[in-house]
């Protein structure tokens, strides 16, 4: 028997052989793989990256289902509000100014990912911070921040604070800053301290994501309508040089 004869024999052998092996040490963990995506699929334990946040289908589901169900009250009015007016506003055209810029404050920015995802694809340039301390040092270094989004509990320095925006708010007045503040927060807590956080300066308090990217809208909208043209004087009237000093 030549060689290749004999090389060709023992591989005729060793595949069955190398199949049983993988066999026997793959078949004893299947339930436990099965069971494990089982799990995954339960409890939706995969991931997504929305807006630079990785998310869990759970929660990503979640956060879309609030903003449907929010465009969905929120639809009507919307509409209603459209007129000539608007109609003509969007036909202008644009001046060229800055990119819109707003700080978001929240320790769990990853709650807000679609809110922030359509803010950025608006053109929009959002800043972060998780604490009132970071939101501070953002603004010190960064110069021309229009408006701040901020929700009213969060933890901080290990510790949760329940009105941390409100000390935020109170910060912000204490150092001379005059940035619009838009609280945004659960419909719960919108609610039951909406006095309280206009008693401290917010300009707006919402669950809502549709009323906070229309007030951000009205806030980051350019006040760049025309000067008033000054008076013709009368034709009849003519402009008398002063008399020169004698």
């Amino acid at each position: 028997m030549t060689a290749a004869r004999i090389i060709e024999a023992l591989g005729s052998l060793l595949w069955p052989l190398l199949l049983a092996v993988v066999v026997l040490r793959v078949v004893p963990h299947l339930p436990g793989l099965i069971a494990d995506l089982r799990q995954a699929l339960r409890t939706r334990a995969f991931k997504v990256k929305i807006g630079g946040a990785e998310l869990s289908v759970e929660e990503a589901t979640e956060q879309l289902r609030r903003q449907v169900a929010d465009l969905q009250t929120q639809m009507a009015a919307q509409l209603a509000e459209r007129g000539p007016a608007r109609a003509a506003a969007a036909a202008a055209p644009r001046q060229d100014r800055r990119r819109p810029t707003i700080l978001w404050v929240d320790d769990r920015p990853e709650r807000n990912a679609l809110e922030l995802a359509k803010l950025r694809d608006d053109g929009v340039e959002v800043l972060q911070a998780r604490s009132t301390d970071e939101a501070m040092d953002v603004l010190a270094l960064r110069r021309g921040v229009q408006a701040i989004v901020t929700n009213l509990g969060r933890t901080e320095g290990g510790e949760h604070r329940p009105h941390a925006g409100l000390t935020l708010m109170r910060q912000l007045r204490e150092a001379g800053l005059e940035q619009p503040v838009l609280v945004y927060t659960w419909a719960s807590r919108a609610e039951r301290e909406r006095n309280d956080a206009r008693a401290a300066g917010a300009a707006a308090v919402t669950a809502s994501p549709t009323e906070l990217f229309a007030a951000l809208q009205a806030l980051l909208r350019p006040t760049d309508a025309p000067a008033a043209a000054e008076p013709t004087p009368p034709a009849n009237n003519r402009l008398r040089r002063p008399a020169r000093p004698g």
